[in-house]
């Protein structure tokens, strides 16, 4: 056995893009004015007798581990699509580089 054969060589895995982003969920950001009338909308509804919850809007973000700077903010309808959309993204952190990554998403 030679002393090359009991180096490793092989060049180090790269680390995933969870090593280098955090995905979660944050409330959306409104102005005061559309705040007060989403809460409008919201009181009208509810006294009416409707479901409908406007204020609550929360929205899926991508920000840098390293100074928690926003990569990407999307939208999302409701509660369910916003864990699917933060599942999907973490699966997405563990699996893929931080270029690959950046690269699906269009980032930086």
């Amino acid at each position: 056995m030679d002393l090359l054969d009991l180096l490793d060589l092989d060049e180090p895995e790269p680390e995933p893009a969870g090593a280098y982003y955090l995905a979660g969920i944050e409330p959306r950001r409104r102005g005061r004015v559309r705040t007060m009338v989403y809460a409008g909308l919201d009181l009208w509804c509810a006294m009416s007798g409707g479901a409908m919850e406007l204020t609550r809007g929360i929205d899926v973000v991508v920000r840098r581990r390293e100074d928690g700077d926003l990569v990407a903010r999307m939208r999302v309808a409701d509660a369910a699509a916003a864990a699917f959309a933060v599942d999907q993204l973490r699966r997405q952190l563990d699996d893929l580089t931080a270029e690959e990554f950046r690269d699906l998403w269009g980032l930086d």
